[in-house]
């Protein structure tokens, strides 16, 4: 059970390093697109803080061309993963997470004495 628990943690990083990468993959892309459009502000920004190369990549469309939908389709799968992460967090039993941290949450309740 714990090999198959490991694989699955595996997996998922694996899924959300993959979607990473191809969300700011379409980020220096729409942010080239914007240098290379002469809108040196936006290329500047967007350079600085990636994300926002998303706003002008919805604004501008046709000349972030495929790096847009390197954004939308990585980022929904980010989303999709840590949405699913975060809900599978609140779904663990209530009488195990009371007064416990989210390590404390995963982590088996000891059975012997316990040193404080």
């Amino acid at each position: 059970m714990s090999v198959l628990i490991l694989g699955l943690v595996a997996l998922i990083g694996l899924v959300f390093s993959i979607a990473m990468a191809v969300f700011y993959l379409g980020c220096l892309g729409a942010t080239m697109a914007a240098l290379n459009r002469g809108r040196i502000a936006w290329g500047s920004i967007t350079f600085f803080i990636p994300p926002l190369s998303f706003v002008y990549a919805l604004r501008h469309r046709e000349e972030a061309g495929w790096s847009f939908g390197f954004m939308w389709k990585g980022g929904l799968v980010v989303l999709l993963v840590v949405g699913s992460i975060w809900l599978g967090m609140q779904l663990l039993p209530e009488h195990a997470a009371q007064g416990m941290s989210t390590m404390g949450k995963l982590l088996p309740v000891p059975t012997g004495p316990v040193l404080q």
